[in-house]
């Protein structure tokens, strides 16, 4: 790159864009995108493939007119027209998952977030498929059962 072209690229402001490709083509149409951005000299500075979304790529440029001249002719492109995409969204969805604990009957745990905050509770059943537990309640005056998701408890300690 010279340095006019440089130059030239500094002075856009970065923006992300939602690229509709076909399902399952993602990281090859990736790939695809990142060579021909090579090969034109086009003001492309990030490409990501976000694992939990089935059909878009997201690019970043600071010209919209570079993108454009990115895409077309691109096979597995389905729509020829980019989506804005704020840069929070692309942050959100590239961020590494939070790893859930392994959680079987009888542990004590404490409740993380919700209605439920900071109270403990022993678990009573585990559904996996749903992503959810069902907790008594250690800490009220009645036995009282309550589902909570299991991202919202830990391990206080084994039963």
């Amino acid at each position: 790159m010279s340095e006019a072209e440089a130059g030239r690229a500094r002075e856009y402001k970065s923006r992300f864009y939602a690229v509709y490709v076909t399902g399952g083509t993602e990281e090859r149409t990736a790939i695809i995108l990142y060579n021909r951005a090579l090969t034109l000299g086009l003001d492309v500075r990030s490409i990501v493939v976000p694992v939990d979304i089935k059909g878009a790529v997201f690019v970043e440029v600071g010209n919209v007119g570079d993108l454009y001249d990115l895409i077309r002719g691109v096979k597995n492109v389905k729509r020829r027209r980019p989506v804005l995409v704020q840069p929070e969204d692309v942050v959100r969805l590239a961020a590494p998952r939070v790893e859930i604990p392994q959680l079987e009957r009888g542990m004590v745990v404490e409740i993380t977030g919700g209605p439920f905050r900071g109270m403990k509770g022993r678990i009573i059943e585990v559904y996996e498929g749903r992503g959810e537990v069902d907790v008594v309640l250690l800490e009220s005056d009645f036995q009282m059962a309550v589902t909570v998701p299991m991202e919202y408890v830990r391990p206080v300690e084994e039963a």
